[in-house]
Formats: C-alpha cells, structure tokens, sequence
C-alpha cells in the first residue's frame, strides 16, 4: 500500500505501512481471521495439555559448585530421596510415646512410603526426655515430585492427632512444602485472576463508555493468556519452566494484551469521531497505534531476554514463557483486532449507559477541552529545566532506600501461619538440622571398600563439627563406587551464617576428601550451597543483565526515532524510574510498617530474583507508554508543530488512554498483593508503583521536558512532512 493512502497518515515509515497492509487484509475477511486466530489458541492449548510441561529438576534450577553436585548425583542415582519429618509433642512420655507409635504405624501403610524411621531407630530423634520425638518418612519416586505424593501422609497425620488428642502431630519437609505452595498458587492464582477481571472490565467500561468496546481488549489479553500457557508445554520440553513462570504469564499477558487494544479501540474510535470512514480510520490506526504497539512488544521481549543473559534456568523459564505471551498479544494486535473491530463495525459502542450518547454528542459539539495532563504538559514545556529538575529529585528521593536494599534467597515463601512453617519452625528448634542436610558429593576411583565407607563416615563428622547439626550422618555409595553421597544435618540459619557454614564445608573440609581415597575430590550441594551459588551468579551476572538490555533498547530506539540524544534522554528515565520503583520495594518489605496492611512477615530483606525480575519486565512495559507518546509527538512534529507545543500535544492526545492503561496494569498488578506467597506480593508491589511512577511523573512531566529541551536533536521533523497534506492531529474529546 502506498504511503500517499488518503487512509494512511504520511512518513509513518515501513513499518507503518506494513501494519496497515496487514490490518487492511485482516479488516477484509474478518471471519476468516477471527476463526485463524481461535484455532491458533485451541491448537496451543491443546498441544500444551498434550505433551504436559517439563519443570525445572534440582539440578538444572542450580548454578556453581552445587548444581555439578547435584548432577553427579543424577547420573549416579544418589539423589536423597523426599524425607518429611513428623514431629510429635505432648505433656507426657507416654502420650508422646503412644503418638509416636500411631503415626509411625499409619506411615509405614502407605504405598508412597518406602520407609519410616523413629526413636526407637535412634536416640537423636528423642528430646525434652520423651516427650518429643520425631518420625522420618522417607517417599518413594522422584523428590522433585514430592509435593505429588504427601496426601496420604498428610491425612495420617491428622487422623494421628484426633486418634491422639493428647498430643499435637505436625508434617513439614520438602514435599508438603512444595505441596502447600502449589495449593496456594493454583487456589489464590485463580482467586487473582476473579479479582482483577471484573476490575480491569470496569476500567475499560468506564474509559469507553460501552460494554462491547470494553470487552475486546480483555478478550485479547485472555486468549493470550491462554495460548501462551498452553505454548509453555511445547517450550518447557526444550527450556523446562520453574514455578514462577506460569504466574508471570498471567500477570503480563494480560497486562499487555489489554494494554495494547486499549491503545487500538482507543485511537480508531478517535479516528471515527474526526470524520474518517471506518476503512480509513482503522488504516490511519494500524499505521500509528500498531506501529507503536509492535515497537513496544519488541522491546519488552527484548528486555524480557535479558533474564536469559543470567545463566539461571528459572530465569530462562520465565523469561521464554513471558516473550512468548507478548509476542501472541502483539500479533493479536495487529491481526485479530482489526479484523474484530472491522466486523463489529459501529456495534463496538453497543452497551452504553443510558444516556451515554447524548451525551458524548454534546462534548463533541463542544470545543476541545485541554485537560489536566494537557495543562499540566503546558506547563512543563514553559519551564522545561525547573519541571526535570524536580522530578529528578522526586524520584531520587523515592529511591533512596533502594541504597540499603538487602537481598536473600532464603525469603520464607509462605506466610507465617501455614501449618507446615509452624512445623517446620518446631521441628528445626527442637532438633537442629533435622529438615535439611548438607549434601557432600564425594568422586573417586573406587569408594566400595569397608574401609573406604569408614573414611568418608569420618568426613561426614568432620563436615557435621562444620554445620553443628543434630541428626544422623548418612552414606551412600553408587554401584559403580565412583561417586558417593554424605548427607551431613545442616541447622536453618540466615544467610550470613549459611554463607559462613558452606565457605568453610569448601574452604576446611573438601581438601581432606583426599584421605578418603587417593585423587578423591569433594563438591558441596543442598539449599545452603545452592542459595550461595545462585546469589553469587545473580551478583555477578546483573550488570551484564542491565547492560544487555540498555544496548538493545538503545538500538530500537535509535531505529525507531533515529535520535540518539532522545534515546538517552529515554533510557536515562528509565533508569531513573526502575531506580524509584526499587526504593518503594525496599520501604515496603524491608521493614515492618506494612506488614500488617499486606499480610506478611518482613524478614529484612528482599527476595533476591524479585529486583533483577522487575527491573527487566518494568523496562519493557514502561516503553509502552514512552513509545505511544513519542509517536504521537512525531506526528504533531510532522503537522509543522514545534518541538515544545508537539510535546504538549502529544502528552495531551494520549493522557485518557495512558491513564486508562495504567490503571489496568496497575489493578492487574496489585491483585498478586492477595497471595500469600511474599515474592509475589513483592513483585506485584514493585510492578504496580513502576507503572504508577512511569505514568505519571515520567510519562506526564519528564518526557515532555526532556523532548522541549532537546528541540531539533530530541524530534526532528522531515521538510517533506510539513508540505504534505496529511495527519491532523486530533483533539482530546472528552
């Protein structure tokens, strides 16, 4: 299609031109796109459900010294199998000894139990003389699928402590753990997901007026959704996916895909009013609005990919799942949605409220109102210094707790007042070291021997006078007597004293495996060692993250503006943004003053994958907005206005609709403050004030100071753009 289309705006550019062409064709045979589409997301869904989706094993989540450990073991078979620990207290010897001896009983029965071990196998298991003792269930199949297989005992124990109402049976250990977090996330996920809808369909009502034109946006980010979650078993049999990455889906997806419709429905019933017909409305659309969207899904992937740059698995996961859902809802975008808007035609303002178009009949005979963002845009381009100025220390003051930030892997994932942390709590203060062991992988040439198994029980002791734990040392050796598995009791801690304790598992004990056999090495594994590792990777690897993604953002940009002081100015608010984003996180959780407003348990720190997870998905999103209103000042440059009054224009022409998106975002966002799960509370603060604070005090003040400021370099516009007949720009109706 020729850029002189009375339909299409001139100078939008290749790009421009080729969203048009595909809007045009999909505008055309709508029916035939509509269905396309719906078979895309069955044909996903249906695939995804097929093949199932791989999760990440222990082995492949972990980096460093551990995550080799831990692979030794896979190939050896020596993985330690799923032990959950059942504490069983009361007032009395007796009471305690009949309890123990139910729940042993009624362990021991089940078919996912290979066996059960209790005081009466040894004294460590005993304390407070008898009257409290624990019970070591050892489950069959693989431990990374435990939480799969803890119902039976689960139920056993509760049938103990009513059978016993003398004395109170608890459960905790790695797969009722990973059993409640499933629970909680499917559960309280899906709660979320009750919960931001019907909002986010009143904010869409309202910022339109109707129900039919309120519903295609949330059509779009749904059937994104949908497709994606079902795309992630096809991608996890390749890149298997961490638990996180499905929430991330949700949370994303919709956020982007109602996002850009908004943006679409938004500007093509603008187009409407002005006086085009539907055809060309909907072409002068897809040249500005969905260039605009395509730049902006190219840049969340691209920063969604920095996450890969860490070398983390879990980090690989969400960053796959996540790219893929942006890019179904960028291609919805540009495809689906004109052709659904071609075939609801004027039916997109059915569902009115009741006078609703008389309404909009009269502030249409009424001249353009300016607004408050307009007035406010104004202002700011009068005193462009003064207005950046200000907001440089607005978000430098919000920032500033961000330079205390403590960051820590071992951030309790669930709330305080789930039965299985209050167990695990009692279990860990009344035997040390009993839910968790220090793994110790030993490699020689051959380990079979009696005195061979003597040595490495002497390593063992020397490792557990390391970790000061109670509990059994345990041996184990493969059938090839090449590798062997000392799995030493490792007392809970935080994570200063776990960072010590593994340093000198490293430092003291892996030379003197050589006593063990000659040329004898020694790894160390388990949560201590793998939460070391994984903090050192992310430590060492964020620079690179935060350079990989300025770089490419950097380079869209500069395709896109062709101005390389305007892409400055952008990455530099960006930053400056993020930046303000971290100091909020950092006020909320690592302190105790929200606590009780957000239902959790502050521990001092932040969850360690929550700030790098942020900072690329708000980098990404804060585009949008950056991106829908450059555009629109591109365009007010191109009609002949000056760089000041195409800012104010820009900023004016586009304040309904960003404001409109962000409180989606910020909805969709603040519902993950509902789960009990802390990192995601966390992440869904930290999403909802960076939307917040780019909406508004970037996207409203500084933007458009910083455009005025750079004038001629910031937004140039072409001679040819100024003589052609073309783009009026719209006025704000209200």
């Amino acid at each position: 299609m020729p850029s002189t289309s009375p339909s299409t705006p001139p100078g939008v550019g290749v790009l421009g031109r080729a969203t048009a062409a595909i809007a045009g064709a999909s505008a055309r045979r709508p029916k035939t796109v509509i269905v396309l589409w719906l078979v895309l997301i069955a044909g996903l869904v249906f695939a995804g459900t097929t093949v199932g989706t791989k999760s990440l094993t222990e082995a492949q989540s972990g980096v460093g010294d551990s995550a080799k450990a831990q692979a030794l073991l896979d190939r050896a078979d020596l993985r330690d199998p799923a032990v959950e620990s059942v504490l069983v207290r009361s007032g009395d010897r007796a009471t305690t000894a009949k309890a123990t001896a139910d729940i042993t009983r009624r362990a021991a029965t089940l078919p996912e139990v290979a066996s059960v071990r209790g005081p009466q196998d040894g004294k460590s298991l005993s304390t407070a003389g008898g009257k409290t003792t624990l019970v070591q269930v050892t489950l069959r199949g693989d431990p990374d699928d435990a939480g799969k297989h803890v119902d039976g005992l689960k139920t056993a124990v509760a049938d103990s402590g009513t059978a016993n109402p003398g004395a109170r049976v608890q459960v905790a250990g790695p797969g009722t753990i990973d059993a409640t977090i499933d629970q909680i996330v499917e559960k309280d996920l899906q709660k979320a997901e009750m919960i931001s809808l019907p909002i986010t369909l009143v904010i869409l009502f309202i910022a339109f007026g109707a129900l039919v034109a309120a519903s295609v946006p949330l059509l779009l980010g749904i059937t994104s959704v949908a497709g994606a979650i079902g795309g992630m078993g096809l991608i996890s049999q390749v890149a298997p996916m961490g638990d996180a990455a499905g929430s991330l889906v949700v949370l994303i997806g919709l956020a982007v895909g109602v996002d850009y419709s908004l943006f679409y429905v938004r500007r093509e019933r603008e187009e409407r009013r002005n006086g085009r017909e539907a055809d060309a409305a909907l072409r002068a659309t897809s040249a500005t609005v969905g260039r605009a969207v395509v730049v902006s899904g190219l840049t969340v992937i691209v920063a969604l990919a920095g996450m890969l740059v860490t070398g983390l698995a879990v980090f690989a996961s969400m960053a796959l799942a996540t790219m893929l859902v942006v890019a179904i809802a960028v291609v919805g975008s540009v495809t689906v949605l004109p052709a659904v808007l071609a075939k609801l035609g004027d039916g997109i303002d059915r569902g009115r409220l009741p006078g609703a178009r008389r309404r909009a009949r009269r502030r249409a005979a009424r001249p353009p109102r300016v607004g408050v963002w307009g007035r406010i845009a104004h202002a700011v381009t009068g005193r462009p210094v003064a207005a950046l100025v200000v907001t440089v220390c607005i978000l430098g003051a919000i920032a500033v707790p961000a330079i205390d930030m403590q960051q820590s892997e071992n951030v309790n994932s669930l709330p305080d007042h789930e039965p299985v942390v209050q167990a695990q709590h009692a279990i860990e203060a009344a035997f040390p070291g009993a839910p968790d062991n220090a793994e110790l992988v030993v490699r020689a040439d051959d380990l079979r021997s009696p005195a061979a198994k003597r040595r490495l029980e002497a390593l063992g002791e020397r490792a557990r006078a390391v970790t000061d734990g109670r509990g059994d040392i345990s041996v184990r050796v493969a059938e090839n007597g090449r590798t062997a598995l000392v799995s030493v009791p490792m007392p809970d801690g935080d994570d200063d004293a776990q960072k010590a304790v593994v340093s000198r598992l490293r430092a003291d004990v892996a030379p003197t495996a050589e006593r063990v056999a000659p040329g004898a090495t020694m790894r160390v594994s388990g949560d201590a060692a793998s939460s070391v590792d994984v903090t050192r990777r992310m430590r060492d690897t964020t620079p690179l993250v935060i350079g990989f993604v300025l770089v490419l953002a950097l380079v869209l940009l500069l395709a896109t503006f062709r101005s390389l002081p305007l892409a400055l100015g952008v990455l530099a608010l960006n930053l400056l943004s993020v930046g303000a984003t971290y100091g909020v996180l950092t006020a909320v959780f690592q302190h105790t003053w929200a606590e009780k407003a957000l239902d959790f348990t502050s521990s001092g720190t932040v969850t360690d994958w929550v700030p790098i997870t942020a900072f690329v998905i708000l980098f990404g999103l804060s585009m949008d907005y950056t991106i829908l209103v450059l555009e629109r000042i591109r365009e007010a440059r191109r009609a002949g206005l000056d760089p000041r009054a195409a800012a104010t224009e820009g900023v004016a022409k586009t304040a309904r609709t960003v404001t409109s998106a962000a409180l989606v975002m910020v909805a969709i966002f603040a519902t993950f403050v509902t789960l009990p799960l802390i990192e995601l509370k966390m992440l869904g603060i930290t999403l909802a004030a960076g939307v917040l604070i780019d909406a508004t005090i970037v996207r409203g003040i500084a933007l458009p100071a910083v455009v005025t400021l750079l004038g001629e370099r910031g937004m140039r516009a072409p001679r040819r753009a100024t003589r052609r007949a073309g783009l009026q720009v719209a006025p704000d109706v209200r």
